[in-house]
């Protein structure tokens, strides 16, 4: 497999397994990386890292600080295609493999930096034009760049502009687009897929299985279709139904680790366990570098008091990414057996890593609280709903020891009396 580019009439292809894209803001000078993996099925991206702030690019809450950058691991599918559309702050988007980085520019032997560059897995050597998605693509792509008007014979440069719209959380923007594909091709199972996609993201989950409904009757052997309407079901907690459609999708490509991954959340979400640990098991079966997959076993075994083997797969997870959440959650592991020694060590060391993560602090105020240590467990609890109001169990938590503190500090007089 290969790598193929496509835009304003230029397809090039290159022999890669993996590469990375990066580029730097203009103004804010914040540097965004991202690592992908070439696939049979299409485009994965395996890790993104952010270094600065701002212009929009903040990290996600589960993101962990690392010699100066955010990484986090996005929970995306395997993408068929891949647009990169361009803004005015944004500096090229470069391109780096083997230790060499080229802008697209380069590559492509053409201007990129107004247009939308679209990235899809092909055979390598392949020059794209005998791809009948990126060929019609020739035409298309250059009009998809946001704010441009699009010709609406161009279904596939509305498709295009619609995923980096959803990509960018402008779901109603999505939707437009698609609407418009939908109603230029609705043989065209992606035109109904894609406006799914952004229904999803509106919350309007009953419309967005409509659309997957569509994709799937046109369509039926799609592992990826399927997986959408799963991942709607499970939004809409129609587990039966969720299941149905990742069990289909496993039958069709039984050697895709995320489905069973996906599946596991769905048992796990309604506490079947064993089911959810037969599915975990099978995903780092398929794919043992993922520590994901290790720190959602980890987690089941937790929920069903299997504590040892919970430790053991979060050891795992953090030999493979030294991630605060892995802390976290082995601290819990910790904490559960009673080993608050343990448990208070991973906690640090999940601030460490990230000293934004609120549940940590709670935790380790948990840990100082029952160690006695009523004034940092106070200054814990502080500090975690200050990072997040909405963590309930942390302002449970300090009211409870706010009144332990004060019925201590009532009692002292008294005791002082009565000597």
């Amino acid at each position: 497999m290969g790598l193929c580019l496509a835009t304003a009439g230029v397809v090039k292809s290159l022999a890669v397994a993996s590469f990375m894209l990066t580029w730097t803001h203009s103004v804010e000078k914040t540097e965004w990386q991202e690592d992908w993996r070439v696939t049979p099925q299409g485009l994965e991206i395996v890790e993104a890292r952010v270094k600065g702030s701002g212009a929009g690019m903040e990290p996600p809450p589960d993101a962990r600080l690392m010699d100066g950058w955010f990484r986090w691991a996005p929970k995306l599918p395997v993408l068929p295609e891949v647009a990169l559309g361009h803004s005015g702050m944004a500096g090229e988007w470069r391109l780096c493999s083997g230790g060499n980085c080229q802008t697209l520019s380069d590559i492509l032997g053409a201007p990129s930096g107004t247009g939308v560059t679209v990235m899809s897995a092909c055979e390598a050597g392949d020059s794209g034009q005998n791809d009948p998605r990126l060929h019609k693509g020739d035409r298309a792509v250059s009009s998809a760049a946001p704010g441009k008007r699009v010709s609406p014979d161009n279904v596939l440069a509305l498709l295009m502009r619609a995923r980096a719209s959803n990509g960018k959380g402008d779901f109603e923007a999505a939707r437009g687009d698609a609407e418009d594909a939908v109603r230029l091709d609705p043989q065209n199972p992606d035109t109904f897929a894609t406006r799914g996609d952004a229904l999803v993201g509106l919350k309007r989950y009953d419309k967005a299985i409509d659309d997957y409904d569509a994709a799937i009757r046109l369509d039926p052997n799609s592992p990826r279709l399927l997986s959408l309407r799963a991942a709607a079901f499970a939004l809409m907690r129609e587990s039966r139904l969720a299941v149905r459609d990742y069990t289909e999708a496993i039958r069709l490509n039984p050697k895709d680790a995320q489905m069973f991954a996906a599946r596991a959340a769905v048992f796990k979400k309604v506490r079947r366990y064993d089911l959810a640990i037969d599915d975990q098991s099978e995903a780092i079966r398929l794919d043992p570098a993922t520590a994901e997959f290790y720190d959602d076993r980890g987690e089941t075994y937790a929920r069903n008091n299997a504590y040892d083997k919970a430790i053991n797969d979060y050891n795992q997870a953090i030999r493979l990414k030294p991630s605060a959440k892995f802390y976290l959650n082995r601290g819990t592991a910790w904490q559960l057996k009673d080993n608050l020694d343990a448990a208070l060590a991973d906690y640090n060391k999940a601030i460490e890593l990230d000293d934004k993560l609120a549940l940590a602090y709670n935790n380790r105020g948990m840990v100082m609280r029952a160690k006695g240590n009523r004034p940092r467990a106070l200054a814990d609890f502080t500090t975690a709903i200050r990072l997040d109001p909405d963590l309930e169990v942390a302002v449970s938590h300090r009211k409870d020891l706010a009144r332990e503190i004060e019925r201590i500090g009532a009692q002292m007089p008294l005791k002082g009396k009565g000597n």
